[in-house]
């Protein structure tokens, strides 16, 4: 897209930007009564103003469209108002603790948030986030950031709402950049429903409604994504290869531990796309060896923190649940770990959320984010089945590529938080861009080819949940009458083989077998 047309019409969209950022900040400090009201208001303001700006250029700049509008709409305001409505609420309706008094979903932001707002108070130059002073950022890029808003804008009183602003407009921002590179590489529906996934996922709402780092790692990782596809594409250098050191060393900066492997499985992309145009055999051969050696490397790398973490988190949710503390007792020591392990996998465990009981405010925000987890699980179960029927050969192996990425991560975000119900999750989510193309191109395969299994893939998860939700009400209501869990995974187990296998044997009668992709 042309720069004329990037900028065509600017000055009618920042009129609105401006009208939009002068009432949302004015009812954000309203809400917040922190300090002075209009200092308060100007700088919630400005930072809306500023991410506005962004959001707009990088829409003309994807190619504008009333779809991709509607959908970051959707995302900045969705966000905005869950921000909103769980710093009023919290401390209204939560628990009685110094966290959620204070309007915070996550301790872990709360204890930062706290120490950013102290060093923006002190004399000490912001790089000292970076040093070992301060522990509740490991990394130290999101308390520098932090300290950095609340010095510059906020100095007369601690509103982190402002950095609430921030990560709703780092998220939002991360929808261009992957609906256009996805647009690119794999169709136009395939964008929508991965733009919609990244949009609407519950996880990443609240994450991006939070003060937390995910909602950069995900900007970051949708830009890197970007660049590397114009990069392959050899167009628009000039501003790829920027965009890619850029980001790369934000991303480092907020965090190495994932930094390394997000470069890593781009590297790993760029490999899969120009192993074809190698010529020689041995230079294949090689090229194989180099990642086979560059993976070992990665593992070896992060080998004592991932052992580590494996034994506190697991003995975290062994201490912290009377269910996996019961179920745990009756197993063998070797079978205690995979079973933490796959325990994680179901995190947040939709039933539990519905049935155990809670304050309201947290009830719902159990079952919101546990519903967002059992609808994209499916999908992406269904895409994992089919990805070898995607046509041609090198979209085949780029999804092949997320496949593999997002399935170690998501084994080892289940490992490394155990079967906790909210490290675990939100260690998931930072990989959304990648996990959001996996499942769009999985629905758009099934719908465009007619194939039965995605819908008979959510009927088995249907099964689950009914017969887990009847377990767990049955715990907490006596009135209800408690199967054996052995029974009802009998039960569960039977059922769903009958799914499949009715699924099969349909298909089979009827010659029905889906196609490679065509487009």
């Amino acid at each position: 897209m042309s720069e004329h047309t990037v900028f065509k019409g600017i000055n009618r969209d920042l009129a609105v930007v401006a009208g939009v950022s002068l009432v949302l900040g004015a009812l954000l400090q309203w809400i917040s009564n922190a300090g002075n009201f209009w200092l308060g208001f100007l700088a919630a303001s400005l930072l809306i103003f500023l991410s506005g700006i962004l959001l707009v250029l990088a829409w003309r700049g994807a190619g504008g469209g009333k779809a991709l509008a509607l959908m970051m709409v959707l995302a900045f305001l969705l966000r905005v108002a869950l921000g909103v409505f769980l710093a009023w609420g919290l401390p209204r309706y939560g628990y009685e603790e110094r966290t959620q008094q204070a309007g915070f979903v996550f301790d872990d932001a709360f204890r930062r948030e706290e120490n950013a707002w102290a060093l923006a108070q002190s004399e000490d130059p912001l790089t000292i986030a970076f040093s070992e002073d301060y522990s509740t950022d490991q990394y130290g890029g999101m308390l520098a950031l932090s300290a950095l808003v609340y010095r510059v804008i906020s100095p007369d009183a601690y509103r982190p709402g402002l950095i609430s602003i921030l990560a709703v407009g780092a998220m939002t921002l991360s929808l261009p950049f992957l609906v256009v590179t996805v647009r690119r590489r794999f169709g136009a529906r395939t964008a929508l429903w991965a733009g919609w996934i990244l949009a609407l996922y519950p996880e990443g709402v609240l994450l991006g409604a939070s003060q937390m780092r995910e909602p950069f790692f995900i900007f970051f990782i949708s830009m890197i994504f970007w660049a590397v596809a114009h990069w392959l594409d050899r167009s628009k250098l000039k501003l790829a290869i920027p965009v890619f050191i850029l980001s790369t060393i934000a991303l480092f900066l907020f965090s190495f531990r994932i930094a390394l492997p997000v470069v890593s499985a781009m590297m790993l992309w760029v490999w899969v796309v120009e192993v074809d145009g190698l010529e020689k055999s041995w230079q294949k051969v090689l090229g194989w060896i180099v990642v086979a050696i560059g993976g070992g490397a990665i593992l070896f790398f992060f080998r004592d923190w991932l052992v580590e973490a494996f034994h506190w988190d697991t003995l975290q949710t062994v201490t912290q649940s009377g269910v996996v503390q019961f179920y745990l007792g009756s197993l063998p020591e070797s079978l205690q770990f995979p079973f933490i392990l796959i325990y994680g996998l179901f995190q947040p465990v939709l039933p539990a959320a519905i049935a155990a009981p809670a304050p309201w405010i947290w009830r719902s925000l159990g079952i919101f984010r546990a519903l967002g987890w059992y609808t994209l699980m499916p999908l992406m179960v269904y895409a994992a089945f089919r990805v070898w029927k995607a046509d041609p050969a090198l979209k085949r192996r780029w999804l092949i590529v997320f496949l593999v990425t997002i399935s170690a991560w998501v084994v080892i975000s289940s490992a490394r938080a155990g079967g906790d119900q909210w490290d675990n999750p939100r260690y998931r989510t930072i990989f959304l861009p990648w996990m959001a193309v996996l499942s769009g191109w999985g629905v758009q395969f099934a719908s465009r080819q007619g194939d039965r299994w995605l819908a008979r893939f959510l009927i088995v998860e249907g099964i689950f949940l009914t017969l887990f939700t009847e377990w767990y009400l049955s715990r907490y209501y006596p009135v209800i009458p408690r199967p054996e869990l052995g029974m009802v995974l009998i039960i569960f187990l039977v059922l769903s083989l009958g799914v499949v296998i009715g699924g099969w044997w349909r298909d089979r009668a009827r010659g029905a077998s889906p196609r490679k992709e065509d487009e």
